[in-house]
């Protein structure tokens, strides 16, 4: 037996293993965004999404669908907050307005001249397919304010994975 007999086969499988992964590389990267944070209204500055989120918990990253009020503004960007509160949790207000979640984390507006920018969060119970999403920084556009509200599940583009290795440029 020659050894160009011994090479065909092992040629083929490494074809076939090139071509399978080569396959898998192009479905991941269709299904796959990096989010690039330029505000530090989340801990990273960067992070993977990872479209068709199946698993949602509390203080999962996600990208949606920019709401409406903030379309004029920043349309073409992702919306990228933190899941604080999850379908049958309650909100709440504090004493100072704040809304809060299960009365156990609250988030505070933002206020100028020491008034809210804009009117809370109304007080209720998260309906079903609807997540509580906030950024971490007090100055964040997000659920805390009526006009922004809740994100339904519809909107949802992705769910993050923090990139650890890239620089924050951003302090």
């Amino acid at each position: 037996m020659s050894c160009a007999t011994k090479i065909g086969p092992m040629r083929r499988v490494f074809g076939w293993c090139l071509l399978v992964f080569g396959g898998l590389c192009i479905f991941l990267l269709d299904r796959v965004d990096i989010v690039m944070n330029a505000s530090t209204s989340l801990e990273d500055p960067a992070y993977l999404m990872l479209e068709h989120p199946v698993v949602l918990t509390k203080g999962a990253v996600i990208a949606a669908k920019m709401p409406d009020p903030l379309k004029a503004k920043y349309d073409g960007f992702h919306y990228v907050k933190v899941i604080r509160g999850l379908p049958g949790d309650e909100v709440t207000l504090d004493g100072a307005g704040n809304p809060c979640i299960e009365d156990f984390e609250c988030f505070p507006l933002f206020r100028e001249n020491g008034e809210p920018i804009a009117p809370a969060i109304k007080p209720g119970v998260i309906p079903a397919d609807h997540f509580a999403v906030f950024g971490t920084s007090a100055d964040s556009l997000d659920s805390r304010y009526d006009a922004i509200g809740l994100v339904h599940k519809d909107d949802l583009i992705g769910r993050g994975i923090a990139l650890p290795w890239v620089p924050d440029w951003r302090k």
